[in-house]
This record gives structure tokens, sequence and C-alpha cells, in this order.
């Protein structure tokens, strides 16, 4: 905390917010100090130097406010530190030692962090004044394209607690009450701060040593505080919780004040607007049509189950029944009909067999066929010995997953479920005896097959198309 420093000052506007300062020390990063600041900071840089002013003008990173956005003679401002009551700003361009440079702070950045950081002050000293709980966390986000700030405690609140809370900052901010700095010396006592007219207590969380900024808002908030604020809460104009969620013992509140919200808010509503004339409702009447909207996407839910799970059960017997057939005819010495091949498999030569590929061919003579080729059209199927491609257009991943884990219980075979995307499919494989994680080698292989799971099932997806889809099935079985 520098008591004296430039960027404490509130309502700074157009030339106030620059000006030309002395560099009275610079220092350029080595190879390893410039990685460790890329590693925690991000970026790229080619050179790095650190700087000290002669005057404190740039608020440093520190309680959960990040730094000042700005440059340095027409250079970025990467990033500023205070180390051992000195600051130093970094960027990437060299300058002399003993040169005058203008400093430019973003002043819209500034106000949004101090529109912030008081409306902070404000919900967190109403929740000190009304529940056991204590502030275990704050960080501010107000650039980008999702602006805002987060606060944890170490309680829960429920959803009347925090409408009553979030009205409460509201309330405060109508009543345009002031933001007062207030300095202890480092020499008195940390746990109150004397004052001719009274003594005031102050939130803090932890220990702290020198002189100590207090922010105080009458009847409202006292806080050990070493961040940019406004003068007054009017000045916030509007306070709003965005988020609320359970977080380690306690929770966590995304929040955001002041133009922020205003454009938040705006955005919000517009939303709401469009989608409430979309519903031919007004805006007050849309959790009742969401509410129906959801029954009726549930009955459409329930009847889709329905089909499938009618349409699953024709598929397993009418394959089960094929099977019987197959089986019987080979049992009385017929020779089983061998579906026409494709023009496309006519053409591929069989190529060597892999280990997988040998470990198929080496299975009994018997042989089945099940279907025809695969087609463009739901409930296609094709099998030859032990496989079976079924291939289901309209499903996605959870369908065939269901479909695929129900036939391989039931089936004596193992199941390739495949769905349509707009480039290849997506594959499901399941079975009752093999090691689906060995076949998804020969896939990976044969059909440039990405994706994982375990030993009875695999997930995954191939790019290749119906007429390569048939030729790997004719040349592997």
């Amino acid at each position: 905390m520098i008591k004296e420093a430039l960027y404490y000052q509130r309502g700074v506007r157009g030339k106030e917010a620059e000006k030309e300062l002395l560099i009275v020390e610079k220092r350029e990063l080595s190879e390893e100090e410039k990685e460790e600041f890329v590693k925690k900071r991000g970026g790229s840089y080619s050179s790095l130097f650190c700087y000290r002013l002669s005057e404190p003008f740039f608020y440093p990173e520190g309680g959960g406010q990040p730094c000042d956005r700005g440059s340095i003679a027409g250079a970025e401002l990467l990033f500023v530190e205070e180390n051992e009551g000195e600051l130093w700003q970094y960027v990437e361009v060299d300058l002399s030692k003993g040169e005058k440079v203008l400093c430019k702070f973003d002043e819209d950045f500034r106000r949004w962090q101090s529109e912030n950081h008081s409306a902070e002050h404000i919900f967190s000293g109403l929740v000190t004044r009304r529940f056991p709980y204590k502030n275990s966390g704050f960080h501010m986000e107000c650039f980008g394209e999702n602006p805002h700030m987060t606060v944890d405690f170490d309680g829960e609140f429920s959803e009347k607690e925090l409408e009553e809370l979030e009205q409460g900052v509201n309330t405060v901010i109508r009543k345009n009450l002031p933001i007062r700095e207030i300095y202890l010396a480092g020499e008195e006592e940390n746990a109150s701060l004397e004052r001719k007219e009274d003594s005031i207590s102050f939130r803090q969380k932890k220990a702290l040593e020198g002189d100590i900024r207090i922010i105080e808002i009458p009847e409202v908030d006292s806080c050990a505080c070493c961040g940019t604020h406004l003068s007054f809460t009017g000045e916030i104009g509007v306070f709003t919780i965005l988020s609320y969620e359970k977080h380690r013992k306690g929770c966590r509140l995304t929040m955001l004040a002041g133009e922020l919200a205003f454009l938040a808010l705006e955005k919000k509503l517009k939303l709401l607007s469009g989608f409430a004339q979309s519903l031919s409702r007004p805006w007050t009447e849309i959790p009742e049509a969401f509410r129906s909207l959801q029954e009726k996407i549930f009955e459409k839910e329930e009847e889709k189950r329905g089909i499938l799970e009618a349409g699953i059960r024709l598929l397993e017997e009418k394959i089960l029944k094929e099977l019987e057939e197959q089986r019987k005819g080979i049992e009385d010495g017929e020779k089983p009909e061998r579906p026409e091949r494709t023009e496309e498999a006519r053409e591929v030569e069989r190529p060597e067999r892999t280990e997988v590929a040998r470990e198929v061919a080496e299975r009994p003579a018997k042989t089945l066929f099940l279907g025809s080729p695969l087609k463009d059209s739901c409930f296609s199927y094709y099998g030859k010995n032990q496989y079976l491609f079924l291939y289901l257009s309209d499903l996605g991943m959870k369908d065939l997953q269901k479909i695929c884990d129900r036939l391989r219980r039931s089936l004596p075979l193992s199941l390739i479920c495949l769905g349509k995307k707009e480039e290849g499919f997506s594959l499901v494989a399941g079975s009752r005896e093999e090691d689906m994680r060995v076949f998804g080698k020969l896939l990976g292989e044969k059909l440039s097959f990405r994706g994982g799971g375990q030993k009875e099932m695999i997930q995954g997806s191939s790019v290749k198309g119906f007429e390569e889809m048939n030729a790997f099935i004719e040349r592997i079985l």
C-alpha cells in the first residue's frame, strides 16, 4: 500500500489519465525470467523490460484486483507489480533510464474496476452484518467478452437471501453514501482504528503490517483494502448477481456492477424480449412458457424412446430368427446364400492380414450371412461370421450406445452400430465375449477410427464413407 499513490485519486478523466514521468530504474529480464513471465501471464515477447517510474502512477495487481491497462511511451503496458514498496512496470520496448515518457492508463478500465470493487465491499459488508460468514476469496475480470467478479464465502445462501442481498446493495447505491479512505499508521493497533469522534473496527483477510488503508462506507462496511474505489456509492449505478454455486465448504457468487452490469442486463433483456416474441408471449410469462416447452419436449422424447424400444425389439427378433434359420440350414447341409458384393468391394484386393484379421479368419468354417450391404437408410444391417454391422442413420451416440449394449447381451454376435455424421460415421462396437479393444485397433488401421472404451464396448468415429465401410466388411470377414 502506497499512501500517496496517484492511482488512488478519484474521478480522473481525460488529461488526468496521462502524465509524463521519469524512468528512474530499468532492468531487462533474462531468458529464464522471461519464460517465467510468459508462463504466468501468457503472450510471446522478443524482449521484455521492467521499469520503475518517478511516481506511482499505474495500479499494481493486488487484493483480487488486476493491474491497470495502459501504455508507456506508446508501448502496451503488460503488467504492474509492487515489490518491497516499489512499483515495476513491464513493457516490450527498450527505453532509456532518465528518459521522460508519457504514461497513460485506460480510464474506462480503471473506472470499471472501481465500480465493481466498491460494489463488492457493499455486498460483503451486508453479508458480514447479517451472517457469520467470511469473505474467503475475491477476483475481478473487467475486460473481454465475459466481464465479471467472483466472491467466495465460507457459508451458503438461500435463493431468497440472495435476492434480499442484491436488493440491499442496490438500496445502498441509491442512498449515494460516501466511500471514504482512512489511513492507520503502522505503529497503531491493527484490531481497531482510533479516531477523534469514535472507534471503528474493520474487516481484514490476513494479518497486516505497516500503514493500513481502510475503505469505509458508513453503516455498511469498513475493510482494509489497497484497491481503487469510487467517491460515492451512487456512482456505481447498478449491481446484479449473475450466478451462484456451491464451492468447497461454502459458495461462490459471480456478480457485476456499474456500466458493465448495465450492459450485461441490457443484453439479457434483449435476449429475453426476443425469446418472448418468438413464443408470442410477454417476457413476464417466459418461465411458464419454458415449462410448457419442457413438457412437450419430454413427451416427444418419451415417444421417441418408445418407438426406439419397439424398433430394437423387432430388429432383435428378426436377427435371431435369421440366425436360427441360417444355423438350421448349415446343420442340414445347405450352403448359405452369399449376399451380392458391391462393385467397390470386388475391386478391392484382399490385403495382407493383420494379426487380428488372421484370428478372425481362423474361426470355424461355418459362415453366416445376414442382411445386405449397408445402405443409406435407417435400420440397415449386414453381417458375416461373428460380426453384425447395424446402420441407424437418425440416431446419436447415446442411442447407439444403448442399442449396442442391449443387443450385444442378447445376440451371439459382436455388434458394430453406426450413426450418420456430416462426414463419416459415429461408431459403437460391443460384444459379450470378444475384447472389442482389439477390434478397435483393426478399425483404426482400416477405417481411421478414433475413440476408446472398455473390453465390452468401444465408441468413437470414422471419417470413411459407405463404400469404404462395405469394402472393409468384405475384406476382413
